[in-house]
């Protein structure tokens, strides 16, 4: 019997015709290299040294779990004649961004300008470079932790605005100190006392994420026996009058 001709070149090419594809579904085919030639252009060498800078950079920044704000709980916070004693973990924070080189403490409470109650939050801000001196204290039985903070100038005050359930807080700045009898623009010290365990895990974070921090625990508290800023500290700046 003569074989047809799809046969006989089945035959030639290792049993197989060279236009199908033989085997089950989820056989491997290899396919050929197509020998495309690589034409290597100044543009090209400056893409790939371009690619290296970038690669070597990336690996001599900072961890990004290291420069992430952090924000942590605050059972009670005193500043001169104002005190704030937080009934729910949510009413007093405190927060710190790396990227802005900013310290802060929020309290959220009622809202008594309004008709309707409602809870509104309010901010003590300072800048890094603010922050004379601190100190930490743990209590050797339970554990909760003091954090005193020495400040070189007033802080500056925010209120919350327009706020609303799950959305970034916006917030106005006030001309005026909310704290009784305008402690916090007269005080140089704040005392932040916390919950056993906080300060000293927030503590470690602070210092292994920025050699200011990791330095500024490093100088004695207080640098000044001072406790009110200066009579004459007008507009947030020295005066020599």
């Amino acid at each position: 019997m003569e074989r047809s001709q799809e046969e006989l070149e089945a035959s030639n090419n290792g049993g197989s015709s060279p236009n199908k594809i033989t085997g089950s579904v989820d056989e491997e085919v290899e396919y050929p290299p197509l020998n495309l030639a690589l034409t290597v252009t100044p543009e090209f060498l400056k893409q790939i040294e371009s690619l290296q800078q970038q690669q070597r950079h990336d690996s001599n920044s900072t961890p990004p779990g290291k420069t992430k704000p952090m924000s942590f709980p605050i059972s009670k916070i005193t500043i001169g004649e104002w005190t704030r004693d937080a009934v729910y973990e949510q009413d007093l924070k405190g927060k710190i961004y790396f990227a802005y080189k900013k310290i802060m403490w929020e309290c959220l409470e009622d809202d008594v300008t309004t008709e309707t109650t409602r809870r509104r939050s309010r901010k003590i801000e300072m800048q890094w470079c603010d922050v004379l001196s601190l100190k930490p204290w743990y209590h050797p039985h339970d554990q909760t932790g003091i954090l005193s903070v020495e400040l070189r100038k007033p802080p500056t005050f925010f209120i919350e605005t327009n706020p609303q359930a799950l959305k970034h807080t916006q917030w106005q700045k006030l001309d005026q100190d909310f704290t009784f009898n305008h402690s916090a623009s007269r005080s140089r010290m704040h005392t932040l006392h916390f919950a056993p365990g906080v300060l000293q895990a927030n503590m470690e974070k602070l210092v292994s994420g920025d050699r200011f921090w990791s330095e500024l625990v490093k100088v004695h508290f207080p640098t000044s026996d001072h406790l009110y800023f200066d009579i004459c500290h007008g507009n947030h700046e020295d005066s020599n009058n």
